[in-house]
C-alpha cells in the first residue's frame, strides 16, 4: 500500500488561513483594524511580501478592506455561512460587499410606450408605468445601481403613494420582499450600465454583475422587475445548496 504525500500549502496561504481563523473566532471583530503590516509580519514570522499576498487573498474573498493611509479593517460580510440568494431579501444588500449607508432615488411615472412588451412581461394591459432608479452609496462612493419597473396596478396592490418617494423607497427596499410569493434572479455580466445624467457607476475592471430580478405574486404573474448593477470587484453572489 502506498501513501501519497500531502502537498504543502504555499506559505502565504498558511498565513491566510491563520488570519482567517483569528477573524472567524472574533479575535479581530467586525469593524476592527488589523495590526500594522510590520506588526503582523513579526507576529506571523514571515516577510512583508508573504504577508501582503495573504492580505490580498483576504481582501479578494471579501473579509477585509484597505483604507489608504489607515490600514486593514474587518468587513461586515465576514461570516462565510451567511444566508445567500436562496432567501428572498433585498438583493442589493445580499450581493454587494460594501456597507451601504445611503440611497439616492428618483421616480418617473409615464404612459406605456410599448404595450406588447408590457403585456409580455406583466401579463396585463397597463397604461401607466413607474420607473424607479436607486443609487447605493458607501462612504459617499457609488457602489450599486438598481432600475425598477412596474405597472400602476402594482403600485395600487401594494399601496404605494407615488407622491411620497421615501415611502415608495421603503416598500421597494424592505416591504416588497415580505409581501411577494416568489422571485427569480438571472445573473449576467456587462461592461455598461444604464446611463444617468447625475450618477456614474464605475468598475475598476470595466465589468459589472447584472442581476435581472422578477418578483411574482401568488398567481405567478410578475409584479415588479429589477435590473441591478454592481461592479464586479464589489460583488459577492452566494447560493447555499444542500442535498435533500
Amino acid at each position: 500500500m502506498s501513501v501519497e504525500n500531502k502537498k504543502k500549502l504555499p506559505l502565504y496561504v498558511e498565513i491566510y488561513e491563520k488570519l482567517f481563523k483569528l477573524i472567524n473566532e472574533g479575535v479581530y471583530p467586525i469593524g476592527s483594524k488589523l495590526p500594522s503590516e510590520p506588526e503582523l509580519s513579526k507576529m506571523m514570522n514571515v516577510s512583508r511580501m508573504t504577508l501582503r499576498q495573504a492580505l490580498g487573498l483576504l481582501k479578494e474573498d471579501g473579509y477585509i478592506e484597505t483604507i489608504h493611509g489607515q490600514g486593514h479593517f474587518i468587513k461586515q460580510n465576514v461570516n462565510i455561512r451567511s444566508v445567500g440568494l436562496e432567501k428572498i431579501e433585498n438583493t442589493v444588500f445580499q450581493c454587494c460587499t460594501e456597507t451601504i449607508d445611503d440611497i439616492d432615488a428618483s421616480i418617473e411615472v409615464s404612459f406605456s410606450d410599448d404595450y406588447d412588451y408590457i403585456k409580455r412581461i406583466f401579463n396585463k394591459d397597463s397604461a401607466v408605468m413607474i420607473r424607479f432608479n436607486r443609487w447605493y452609496k458607501s462612504k459617499n462612493k457609488l457602489v450599486a445601481h438598481a432600475f425598477t419597473m412596474f405597472p400602476s396596478e402594482t403600485a395600487s396592490q401594494y399601496q404605494m403613494n407615488l407622491n411620497d418617494q421615501q415611502s415608495v423607497l421603503k416598500i421597494l427596499e424592505e416591504d416588497i420582499y415580505m409581501l411577494i410569493h416568489s422571485s427569480t434572479i438571472e445573473i449576467k455580466f456587462t461592461e455598461s450600465v444604464l446611463p444617468s445624467s447625475n450618477y456614474e457607476l464605475r468598475s475598476n475592471n470595466n465589468l459589472f454583475v447584472l442581476l435581472i430580478e422578477n418578483l411574482y405574486n401568488s398567481m405567478g404573474n410578475i409584479v415588479l422587475k429589477n435590473k441591478i448593477y454592481i461592479p464586479i470587484e464589489l460583488s459577492s453572489i452566494k447560493i447555499n445548496r444542500i442535498n435533500k
